[in-house]
């Protein structure tokens, strides 16, 4: 509670701040807190009328501010109980990424995968633009081989910044979803993931990891996960065998 008062009180004479509604400013500061771990995974929020009393605002303001959080994911509220800073694995799964073997067990099948390689190295284009790097910036690089019942089914290449102990991803992405290490190993809170998907041939290499011929078509897609600063985590390629997965999407008007 101590760090709500000091906060309110060296927040509320920031002119910037002065200038959003108070609502707004409660919520930004609570946010903050938030992502910064200052407030813990299930902690407890004070209440509404100690954060009436913190800030000087009426109970309506705490509770917008509070709906507010709610509604990006960042806390819960229970009846009866109060609010509570959620965990990131409440976070919803988003994107194939997420949940690549979690998919494959509510279909009967079993997921696999094996690490072919991991360096340190200068990040491509394409990783150093999705990532926000300069070009030639080191970055971590993953190439595994993921199978589906036994079968070779996906070569994914994958591309992060070596630091904020993201080399866990190193030692874990062959067997488990990169989604899941970064929410719940590493504590980052996921907001999006940016994907897109084209059709490519498998050629020479990617054909002999995959057991396909060469001028065999794969589904290329990239993935793109970002925590709730914006933040890009991580940049991958992955080539499935279309016969061995099925990318599908729903997309409501």
């Amino acid at each position: 509670m101590t760090h709500l008062n000091d906060r309110a009180r060296s927040g509320a004479d920031a002119p910037a701040a002065a200038a959003r509604p108070l609502f707004a400013q409660i919520k930004a500061r609570l946010r903050q807190d938030i992502l910064e771990k200052r407030l813990p995974a299930g902690q407890k929020l004070p209440s509404e009328a100690q954060m009436q009393q913190a800030f000087g605002v009426s109970r309506i303001t705490v509770r917008q501010a509070l709906n507010e959080l709610q509604a990006e994911g960042l806390i819960e509220t229970l009846n009866g109980k109060g609010s509570f800073v959620t965990r990131p694995a409440d976070a919803p799964r988003l994107g194939m990424l997420a949940g690549f073997n979690e998919i494959l067990r509510t279909h009967g099948r079993a997921g696999a995968g094996h690490t072919l390689s991991t360096r340190t190295g200068p990040a491509p284009v394409r990783a150093a633009r999705a990532l926000k790097l300069a070009p030639g910036a080191p970055v971590s690089v993953v190439r595994t081989l993921r199978t589906i019942d036994g079968v070779p089914a996906a070569f994914v290449h994958t591309f992060y910044e070596p630091t904020l102990g993201r080399d866990i991803l190193a030692q874990r992405l062959a067997q488990e979803d990169a989604m899941t290490l970064l929410e719940e190993d590493l504590d980052f809170r996921l907001d999006r993931t940016q994907i897109s998907a084209t059709a490519v041939k498998a050629g020479r290499i990617r054909g002999l990891l995959l057991g396909v011929p060469a001028d065999a078509p794969l589904l290329y897609m990239r993935f793109v996960p970002y925590d709730l600063t914006g933040l890009a985590l991580l940049y991958s390629d992955v080539y499935f065998r279309p016969d061995q997965f099925t990318y599908r999407v729903m997309v409501r008007r």
